[in-house]
């Protein structure tokens, strides 16, 4: 089982990190309480745990920036975008840096 950390920081702002054993989606980023809520299958393997916490802090940051409040938004669209394609060019880019 994997290690999970319970904060973390996103634009200066402290979200709680937690697991709950029943959740049935993979995690959740709960806004009005500040915390990304994952499941505990999560924690079975360290890369299931890097990707659902690094979708789950882009949902954080869209919120904490306002992006997640405006109408005619798809929010998830987005996060899968960021998730699938800029984040995999990114960490094959950052490792030559």
């Amino acid at each position: 089982m994997t290690n999970t950390p319970s904060k973390v920081s996103i634009g200066g702002v402290i979200i709680a990190i937690r697991v709950e054993p029943g959740l049935e989606s993979w995690g959740e980023y709960r806004s009005d309480d500040r915390e990304i809520v994952l499941a505990s299958r999560t924690l079975e393997k360290r890369q299931t745990l890097r990707e659902t916490l690094r979708h789950e802090m882009l949902h954080a940051s869209l919120d904490i920036c306002g992006l997640s409040h405006l109408k005619n938004y798809e929010e998830e669209a987005i996060v899968r975008c960021v998730d699938t394609v800029f984040h995999p060019a990114w960490d094959k880019l950052r490792e030559q840096l």
